[in-house]
């Protein structure tokens, strides 16, 4: 285990000489806000892996420098948790990520494949996944939670060759690498402004106006406790408390009374604030959520036939192509990209931009413009493009 800030930096360089190596992380997530890291994992092909004792490190700099450096790549699998933490703890964007979970989808697999299934299937290997569930914090490791966390990386390189050398007989490797800016992407590392979105709360049911606005003051002051707390939401405040809190709006700080998931010493404690957060909801000073996912002219009546068209073509020339029809987009982007295809921007639709547009993202737009058909194939069965 590298407990060293210096016993680190010789990995991650040897991890920079390599040119490629793969990564993984194992954390806990119980009583926190955010996860705690626990051990990260860097697996090179022709040696062994490192595991780093993630609670011992006090500089994390080194791992900084691997993650940003462009030129040395870093395959992880189902990439973007594993990223978020590790841009969180060593502060650097990362660049250069392979991600063999999402590059599977070009290759005819799921898109959301486990990284057990998709050692069987393209490597033959069986990886026994029991340490899963593991608490990563406790000293010393057990052998088979060290066994575990070696095996997550140590096919990485080997994987992503393998897919590549699949792509690249389906002419598909330029799209993988398309598809894998995406984590260059500096925006998909930062946190969300609570204040932007409308919170998940359980119960909440039908809100007047007025209701609605205290509701998501009080979700945006919750959220922003936590984080800063590093506690989970409902530690802060109960969704239960939130309801109640809304739907019998107090008349002053002094009116709220404990209730379930709002006890008296959280109530002493942050009285104020939570008075704070309702006013603000009654006085409307929240600003105005995004009008929905998309822009322009609102629905009309034959849009969801338009819609189910579209998803149509898109399964249909997937299947066809033994592409995940995931890759393209969910049924809401779908219709964000219908209602707008009239006058559609290509900054906001990334189906008209890199290989979704060549695949079929052009193809789309000219049968919702008019232009075009979809009939079924006699040989697969499949909507194809006429």
């Amino acid at each position: 285990m590298i407990t060293t800030t210096k016993a680190l930096a010789k990995a991650c360089e040897a991890a920079q000489v390599a040119g490629s190596v793969g990564i993984d992380t194992e954390f806990v997530w119980n009583r926190t806000y955010y996860p705690t890291l626990g051990v990260v994992q860097v697996g090179y092909s022709d040696r062994d892996a490192e595991l780093i004792d993630a609670p011992a490190i006090e500089d994390w700099s080194p791992m900084a420098t691997l993650m940003a450096d462009p030129n040395t790549v870093k395959i992880l699998h189902d990439a973007q948790q594993d990223l978020t933490i590790l841009q969180r703890i060593c502060g650097a964007y990362p660049k250069s990520i392979f991600d063999t979970q999402r590059s599977s989808g070009f290759i005819g697999l799921s898109s959301t494949i486990s990284l057990c299934d998709l050692l069987k299937v393209l490597l033959k290997v069986r990886l026994a996944k029991a340490e899963t569930r593991s608490d990563w914090l406790v000293r010393p490791l057990t052998e088979a939670q060290v066994k575990y966390a070696v095996e997550d990386v140590a096919y990485s390189t080997r994987l992503m060759d393998e897919i590549l050398k699949k792509a690249d007989v389906l002419g598909r490797r330029a799209w993988i690498e398309c598809e894998m800016r995406y984590y260059d992407r500096e925006d998909i590392y930062e946190e969300f402004d609570p204040d932007t979105e409308m919170p998940r709360v359980r119960g909440s049911g039908a809100l007047t106006h007025q209701q609605r606005n205290v509701l998501r003051s009080l979700g945006a002051w919750r959220e922003g406790m936590a984080r800063h707390r590093n506690l989970p939401r409902n530690f802060i405040l109960s969704d239960e408390a939130i309801v109640s809190l809304t739907k019998k709006l107090p008349i002053s700080a002094e009116a709220i009374k404990p209730m379930k998931g709002l006890g008296e010493k959280s109530l002493q404690r942050n009285r104020a604030r939570i008075w704070g957060a309702i006013k603000r909801g009654i006085d409307g000073e929240l600003p105005v959520l995004p009008n929905g996912n998309h822009k322009g002219v609102p629905p009309d009546d034959g849009y969801e036939s338009r819609v189910d068209l579209a998803l149509s073509f898109i399964k249909g020339t997937c299947l066809a192509a033994k592409i995940d029809p995931a890759l393209i987009g969910n049924r809401s982007e779908i219709t964000s990209f219908i209602l707008e295809a009239a006058n559609i921007d290509s900054a906001r639709h990334r189906l008209v931009r890199g290989w979704r547009s060549e695949f079929c993202g052009r193809k789309l737009l000219d049968l919702l413009n008019g232009r075009g058909s979809v009939a079924i194939d006699p040989e697969t069965n499949l909507p194809r493009w006429v």
